[in-house]
């Protein structure tokens, strides 16, 4: 299911978020992890079926 190169406490991030409220895993495509990682930011967008060129955050 994952991709083998993804780390493991990734994959278990993108476990936990599975049946949150979509606040949070739209949150976790804007962290840390998810910008520096584009394995890591592509299986969230696979898993959660997001549109790689959806909205960009508000501006604060």
């Amino acid at each position: 299911m994952y991709d083998e190169h993804l780390p493991a406490n990734l994959a278990k991030r993108i476990e936990e978020l599975r049946g949150r409220e979509a606040s949070y895993w739209e949150d976790e495509l804007f962290s840390p992890e998810a910008l520096t990682n584009l394995a890591y930011r592509e299986e969230l967008e696979k898993t959660f079926k997001l549109d790689p060129l959806g909205p960009l955050p508000p501006r604060i």
